[in-house]
């Protein structure tokens, strides 16, 4: 791989195919948004002449590289009036992103207990985390979960030190070395996104979710695995 990728300048499509439903009992938003890009192999010629490395702040299961800085800038653009209508993020003032592109690579047994079960990014319902898809179906995609114990499907400020007190003890007690499934202890799950290549994925950055791994073999080189590009935005009046 090179040292310096590639330029690469994200082409959103006009055409679009947007849908959405919400879930659980919290009746959560979920948006889901196909063939986002019109130039998504650009992505993956970007990706594929980054440098990856494990994370050094994350528990993100695999690698990670830094995404391209117009696409985090044009998608949080491209979204804000979806985002508006769906979420309740303010049509105007200053929009705060982060992204990153993301490869699963870890083997089950190669995780710690908290990487194998559901788990939420930040308490602040008004974060919104979004997935885009750069793989196939076979790579599995997104599940939304609720915490059994209390019942929560969010976690907000003041749900956490009561939800920490359960993962506390859940943890203690054991995890199985599988990936997170339909089947993960101490948590049901409630929706699914299935993986396609070009789909994105908008949910509160709150919910409890995780990525449900499929049965394609994890790789390390972006035109192979599980590639994600992976967003956190925020806005402010």
């Amino acid at each position: 791989m090179t040292t310096e990728p590639i330029s690469f300048t994200p082409r959103f499509n006009a055409a679009a195919r947007i849908s959405a439903r919400r879930i659980g009992r919290e009746q959560q938003p979920l948006l889901i948004i196909d063939d986002v890009l019109e130039n998504p192999q650009d992505m993956v010629a970007f990706a594929a002449s980054a440098r990856f490395a494990q994370p050094e702040k994350s528990a993100y299961p695999g690698l990670n590289a830094t995404a391209p800085v117009r696409y985090g800038q044009a998608l949080a653009e491209a979204l804000r009036p979806l985002m508006h209508q769906g979420f309740g993020l303010p049509l105007k003032g200053t929009l705060r992103f982060f992204s990153f592109m993301g490869l699963t690579t870890l083997k089950p047994e190669d995780m710690q207990s908290i990487q194998r079960i559901p788990h939420f990014d930040s308490p602040d319902p008004y974060r919104l985390a979004v997935v885009h898809y750069f793989c196939e179906p076979a790579f599995g995609g997104t599940g939304f979960f609720r915490h059994q114990a209390s019942g929560f499907e969010t976690v907000t400020e003041d749900r956490v030190a009561l939800f920490d007190q359960h993962a506390g003890r859940e943890v203690r007690q054991g995890v199985p070395e599988i990936y997170t499934g339909l089947k993960t202890p101490y948590y049901e799950p409630l929706d699914k996104v299935d993986a396609a290549f070009n789909r994105l994925v908008v949910y509160r950055n709150n919910c409890f979710h995780a990525a449900l791994l499929g049965g394609a073999p994890l790789s390390d080189d972006p035109r192979k695995g599980r590639l994600t590009v992976n967003s956190f935005i925020s806005a402010e009046d």
